[in-house]
């Protein structure tokens, strides 16, 4: 159930991100969970109106979410020039589109602390539909190889000559999960092994192993070895994959579904690679892809 708790202006601060949607009183969504008020002139606009905050029941000042339960200072991420980010436009951005799964890379530029971070523009191939508008508040997502972290930022100024960049407003609210050493993720990979034709699917992946799942039981032995062929999309290539794989475990899901847990048998250093990055890739698209 979802309730309404009536606030008032003073409860929401600037360049803070609000915890739940804010309604109106006949629960007309004004702003979405997670906006954050830039200016003053922001606020007054809701100045002459009741204002509530719609959540679920006994959920106010408990929201924390549960795939970013750490917050961090900016230090914290080692940002450097030349990392990349991965960015998604807010509800206000609705102008902008990109070209693939709803958002871009860029290449970290600089920043000068607690005034601005700057970032190259998007390449053209990932962008269609308007350009960027200054105020557009976008979703950042970074991984320095332990932690995800993610934040919400502005864009303040678009700047094309001499140099082409985002002058994007100095992030405040850091969030961050540690990813454990060894890192798996939940995938939907359509594969195929050189013992059936049956069509199998890659269910959890890591550089050193997987978790493959069949239908039909093909009376796969502890230390078996097969081979594996899927394909992984990493950016916009589709890179093949053939790897040799010993069977290290089975089990049987209620659903009649056979699982068995794989390890890769000596991939060589480029498939190691590829796994690494289309691991990192899916982590910082979304963090709650970690097993």
């Amino acid at each position: 159930m979802m309730n309404l708790t009536q606030i008032q202006i003073s409860d929401l601060k600037i360049g803070q991100p609000l915890p739940h949607n804010l309604v109106d009183q006949n629960r007309e969504v004004l702003l979405e969970r997670g906006h954050i008020f830039k200016t003053p002139d922001e606020l007054k606009t809701l100045s002459d109106r009741k204002i509530f905050f719609q959540c679920k029941e006994n959920q106010l000042n408990h929201n924390k979410p549960a795939d970013y339960p750490v917050h961090f200072d900016f230090g914290d991420m080692q940002l450097k020039v030349g990392d990349k980010l991965l960015l998604k436009p807010q509800s206000n951005a609705s102008s902008l589109c990109f070209s693939k799964n709803d958002t871009c890379t860029v290449n970290v530029i600089g920043y000068i602390p607690k005034v601005t971070l700057i970032v190259s523009l998007p390449t053209a191939d990932q962008m269609i539909g308007s350009a960027f508008v200054e105020g557009d508040q976008m979703q950042a997502n970074f991984f320095n190889g332990q932690n995800v972290f993610r934040f919400r930022v502005f864009i303040d100024y678009v700047i094309k000559h001499p140099l082409k960049c985002l002058c994007l407003s100095f992030p405040s609210q850091i969030k961050g999960q540690k990813i454990r050493k060894s890192r798996r993720i939940r995938t939907e990979i359509r594969a195929r092994t050189n013992v059936t034709g049956a069509e199998i699917l890659v269910t959890n992946l890591s550089a050193s192993g997987a978790q493959i799942t069949l239908q039909d039981d093909l009376g796969l032995k502890i230390n078996e070895k097969l081979e594996l062929s899927f394909e992984l999309q990493l950016g916009e290539r589709s890179i093949p994959m053939l790897l040799n794989l010993n069977i290290k475990s089975s089990n049987i899901k209620q659903n009649l579904l056979f699982c068995h847990g794989v390890e890769f048998a000596n991939p060589n250093a480029e498939q190691v690679f590829t796994l690494r990055s289309f691991v990192h890739q899916e982590i910082v698209k979304n963090p709650t892809v970690v097993i």
